[in-house]
């Protein structure tokens, strides 16, 4: 499937109609880098295409009304950049960025700024798009982001209790050239957090593409849990000109031409910005739709069921994993958990081909007690030893005895194709 026939998947999220891109701009490979989805039906914007990814969710619906109010009665046709574009990170360490005063480089992957005035990161070089992954944790302040001399954003970088890495993108589609990017720490902080730390990681960049060659796709990258190992089974058996849906894959890309990955956070990694409670795919267009650790985080599980089966083609394959006995995590949008009678009530509009659970009763007990902050407040010898007596026990525990103390529950499902025929 090219880049252009794939646009014939997508619909508009709230009437399921098809889009058309407005005032769209194609790299020479007639790859589609930005544009308005507009929807006939609902008369607006229902999405936008951000260097070359499909966001439905937190594209600006101001600046595209205002683009398209511009262009009304204006049927030319779309822009041709006169080159390829590439991806290119700049890392921490990267010599080619100016450190303004009292940066330092921590634990081998950062540059701390303790939000001191003075202090600046700046890179200046020819790129078209920029954005910037930066630590969020417990004392985490605020940052500033400007190019060219304007400051275009500014973002809280407290987070309550994980410490993660997370990408902020900055802006898109500047005109060619130089241009200049600065990240400078704004000395201020959340109430609640102990600091006014800013640790940058890396700048993420899209230039300009000199070289002869054509594109090549996105490398594999994966920052959040593995494939399931029944999934990449299930992946092996669709066929080669067949798609694949990843329904909340998070800051995850696979080199598979076959797969799309949606999620609703704004990560770097993801293909499409979408909610899985509305999908923005037409039906009946994947082989195989998954999703991992997603459904105990939306607040009708069954309505997103519903949509991964209305957008998998008759005959293809569901297959979903969930938390059973795991503790809340991704506060504050864990709703549901599920028990295997649970997850099958979910899937009972599709043809259950097999329950399943995972997870030893010592993980799980593990993650309990640390959510509870039993772990941390507990003498560190003792409680190694106490985990690792209830370990030695986890063979006492037979699988279908594990049904009900498990961490999570899948199941793997099929669309009736002779019932979706009937309907």
């Amino acid at each position: 499937m090219t880049p252009t026939d794939r646009l014939s998947i997508f619909c508009c999220p709230d009437c399921k109609s098809g889009l058309r891109v407005i005032d769209p701009w194609w790299t020479p490979s007639r790859r589609i880098k930005s544009g308005i989805l507009f929807c006939d039906r609902c008369q607006h914007a229902a999405g936008a295409i951000r260097n070359f990814k499909f966001d439905f969710v937190h594209f600006d619906r101001t600046a595209c009304a205002r683009r398209l109010a511009e262009r009304s009665g204006d049927e030319r046709g779309p822009h041709v950049l006169p080159w390829e574009v590439i991806d290119e990170a700049i890392a921490f360490d990267d010599p080619r960025l100016c450190l303004e005063g009292s940066w330092e480089a921590c634990d081998g992957k950062y540059q701390l700024s303790h939000g001191g005035p003075g202090d600046a990161l700046t890179y200046s070089g020819e790129f078209v798009d920029v954005g910037v992954r930066l630590l969020k944790h417990p004392w985490s302040g605020m940052v500033r982001f400007e190019v060219d001399g304007t400051v275009v954003g500014c973002v809280d970088l407290y987070a309550p209790k994980w410490s993660t890495v997370h990408w902020f993108p900055i802006e898109c589609d500047l005109p060619a050239g130089r241009h200049t990017v600065r990240i400078l720490p704004a000395g201020e902080k959340n109430r609640d957090s102990a600091a006014c730390q800013v640790f940058f990681h890396e700048l993420a960049i899209t230039r300009p593409d000199m070289s002869p060659d054509r594109p090549q796709p996105a490398p594999e990258a994966n920052r959040v849990l593995p494939v399931f190992p029944d999934v990449v089974e299930l992946m092996k058996s669709v066929r080669e000109d067949g798609l694949i849906l990843d329904c909340g894959g998070g800051d995850r890309v696979l080199a598979d031409p076959r797969y799309i990955n949606l999620d609703f956070e704004e990560y770097q990694l993801p293909a499409v910005y979408g909610d899985v409670l509305k999908l923005p795919f037409r039906e009946n267009t994947f082989d195989l739709v998954f999703s991992q650790a997603v459904l105990e985080h939306v607040r009708d599980p069954f309505q997103a069921v519903e949509e991964m089966r209305r957008v998998t083609r008759p005959g293809g394959t569901v297959w979903a994993g969930m938390a059973f006995l795991q503790p809340v995590h991704a506060v504050p949008c864990h709703y549901f958990n599920a028990t295997a009678w649970g997850i099958e009530e979910l899937f009972r509009n599709l043809h259950i081909v097999r329950t399943a659970w995972f997870g030893d009763l010592s993980f799980t007990i593990d993650w309990l007690f640390k959510t509870a902050g039993v772990a941390e407040r507990a003498d560190q010898a003792e409680y190694a030893d106490l985990m690792q007596r209830i370990k030695s026990l986890d063979h006492l525990v037979s699988y279908e005895d594990l049904k009900g103390v498990a961490s999570g529950v899948s199941v793997e499902a099929l669309k009736n194709a002779d019932k979706e025929a009937e309907t």
